[in-house]
């Protein structure tokens, strides 16, 4: 899979930009704050139907301009014509093919490995932010997975609903076993779904980091779920469908006081987390920043073969100033493993960290003030 042609209309700074992509390697080169990322948002619009960092979607829109349009040629068993059109006045619009689309029909069109200086995050932050990671990734493979969390997140935004009313109205109690009975029978879809999803990362990722770490090191990736003890996690015990509902059922029941206390859902897989490990070591608590970022570096590659395994194509590749965040033994190591795979788009600041043959076999671009030179 990769991006043919690549079309920009009003997109931020972006007037018009129309550009053919090479399928292995391309480079774009421009000072800071010229376009570059939000030239790689837009590639991650068009495959997730949505920004990663915009609050509002009109914020996409160039200033001044009705509306914007991302649109993208992509080579996959099929060739895809893909839209998106963001306007003030109107509602979004998805298009394959020139014809509107669902998201959920649309996600998956064109799929994408992101990697930016947040990033880092998915060692370092917070509980919400692996599971965002893992999210995307599942969601762009997965229509059903998409749909049950989409499903489940709404379930989820009803039951705190009530819960914030319970506590001065106990009535609202009595409304909630109808949204018990979703959470319980989605929840456990998808954390089945991830269970599944995470141990074969933790195989992909575990490999790609011994090659990263010259295999001084061995890297694990648990999952878990919101009720597991650490003796569970690290035993990686896996749980059925049913097991997992019949768990959330009973947490359910014996949670209840305690939701109504507190206001808000305690039960189900917004309460779940992954945990990176190095030689046995919690890597979050105890890493280095070279070791997170190796971490890092090895679960993208990962995400690279799950879509692989899932899909029968490699996923194309976003890297955002990858030169700021990595010393130059991970930057060509992780280049050579792209070249070799995935079409790769990376943005940097200069050239000079980049071998002349890495440099002869990649397109490169230059972005000043939203105009892209070749």
């Amino acid at each position: 899979m990769y991006i043919q042609n690549l079309s920009l209309h009003s997109f931020r700074n972006y007037e018009h930009a129309s550009l053919d992509l090479n399928p292995g390697l391309n480079l774009f080169v421009g000072d800071n704050a010229q376009g570059k990322t939000n030239l790689l948002e837009a590639i991650y619009v068009l495959s997730l139907s949505k920004s990663y960092r915009a609050v509002r979607e009109t914020e996409l829109i160039r200033h001044g301009a009705p509306r914007a349009m991302v649109k993208a040629q992509v080579a996959k068993m099929a060739t895809l014509d893909l839209a998106v059109v963001i306007s003030e006045a109107e509602k979004k619009r998805l298009l394959v093919n020139e014809k509107s689309t669902t998201a959920n029909s649309f996600v998956g069109c064109l799929n994408t490995v992101l990697f930016i200086p947040d990033s880092l995050q998915l060692v370092k932050g917070s509980p919400g932010d692996r599971r965002r990671f893992l999210d995307v990734q599942i969601c762009q493979i997965d229509p059903i997975y998409r749909s049950n969390l989409l499903k489940c997140q709404r379930v989820i935004r009803q039951r705190n609903s009530l819960l914030k009313e319970a506590w001065d109205n106990r009535a609202q109690v009595s409304q909630l076993p109808p949204w018990d009975h979703q959470l319980a029978a989605l929840g456990s879809k998808i954390i089945f779904r991830r269970q599944e999803v995470v141990q074969t990362l933790q195989d992909f990722s575990q490999r790609a980091h011994q090659t990263i770490s010259d295999e001084r090191e061995e890297l694990g990736l648990l999952y878990q779920p919101f009720f597991a003890t650490e003796d569970d996690v690290l035993a990686q015990k896996h749980y059925s469908q049913g097991e997992l509902e019949g768990i959330l059922v009973e947490k359910i029941k014996e949670l209840r006081g305690e939701e109504v206390r507190r206001g808000y859902t305690l039960v189900g897989p917004q309460r779940d987390d992954l945990i990176f490990r190095i030689n046995h070591t919690d890597l979050k608590k105890f890493g280095s920043q070279g070791q997170q970022r190796t971490a890092v570096l090895a679960y993208i590659l990962a995400e690279l073969e799950l879509m692989y395994q899932e899909t029968g194509e490699y996923p194309v590749v976003l890297l955002d100033d990858v030169t700021s965040e990595l010393d130059w033994k991970r930057q060509m190591l992780l280049l050579s493993i792209l070249n070799e795979k995935a079409q790769t788009i990376v943005t940097t600041t200069n050239l000079g960290g980049f071998s002349t043959e890495m440099k002869e076999r990649a397109r490169v671009f230059q972005i000043e003030q939203g105009r892209i030179l070749q």
